[in-house]
Order: C-alpha cells, then sequence, then structure tokens
C-alpha cells in the first residue's frame, strides 16, 4: 500500500501535459525534420501507453544491505512502442540497474500527433522500500 501511495503521488506530482520539442522561435525552418521532433509526455500519460510492462525486481544485493530509495528513469520511446535509450537521473548504480532492466522490457502503443506517429521522452520514479 505504502508503494502505490508513493506512486500516486509521484504522479501527482508530475505535471499533466504533453509538449512538442522543437527549436528555434516557432518559426517554420525547412531543414527542421519535424518527424525526428520528439514529443515529452508526462509519467501519468506514458504509463497509461503502457501496453507490456514489468516491474522492477528488488536486488538481492539491495536487499541484502538493506538499501531502499528512490530512481528517477528518463528514457526515448521510438516510433515501433519500444525503448529506445534509459538514462538514470537519480538513484544508486544497484537500484538503477534493475529498473533500467525492467524497463528494456516495456512497450508503448504508438504515440500520434496530428495522425503521425512520433517518438516520446518521459520520465518515471521507481521506489524501493524494505
Amino acid at each position: 500500500m505504502r508503494v502505490l501511495i508513493q506512486r500516486c503521488a509521484a504522479i501527482a506530482s508530475t505535471a499533466l501535459f504533453v509538449v512538442v520539442v522543437a527549436h528555434g522561435d516557432g518559426s517554420p525552418d525547412t531543414t527542421h525534420d519535424t518527424d525526428s521532433a520528439v514529443i515529452v509526455v508526462s509519467t501519468h500519460a506514458i504509463r497509461e501507453a503502457a501496453v507490456v510492462h514489468q516491474e522492477p525486481e528488488y536486488p538481492a544485493a539491495a536487499r541484502q544491505f538493506r538499501m531502499s530509495g528512490e530512481v528517477i528513469a528518463e528514457f526515448v520511446v521510438g516510433m515501433d512502442g519500444k525503448i529506445e535509450n534509459v538514462s538514470i537521473t537519480k538513484g544508486s548504480p544497484i537500484l538503477s540497474d534493475a529498473v533500467i532492466r525492467a524497463l528494456r522490457k516495456w512497450s508503448f502503443s504508438p504515440f500520434k500527433v496530428d495522425g503521425r506517429v512520433r517518438r516520446v521522452k518521459s520520465t518515471m520514479s521507481f521506489n524501493f522500500q524494505l
């Protein structure tokens, strides 16, 4: 129950908006490929789009040494719904590795903007508590 409450708090604190990451002042640029623009989506939106997901396993070494804490992962989801890359912005290396392994197994429904499938970027928080 504690983990559920923490996750709900993390979702609530995340802005629920979608922003197109563009460059410049918004004026048209014929050299910029709009199909390659990455859309930033909220934690809530990315979790809702998850078709397959697996929560990270608590690493045995972390249990043994009674490690706990939060891991924040930033990642890009490709147009095929698979995670293209993951970077950890906060968390211990042992717990972070578990998050990366789990996220690599996730897949998502394609994100569409104006009828076109787009790559998206998001962050997620995972709390490890004993």
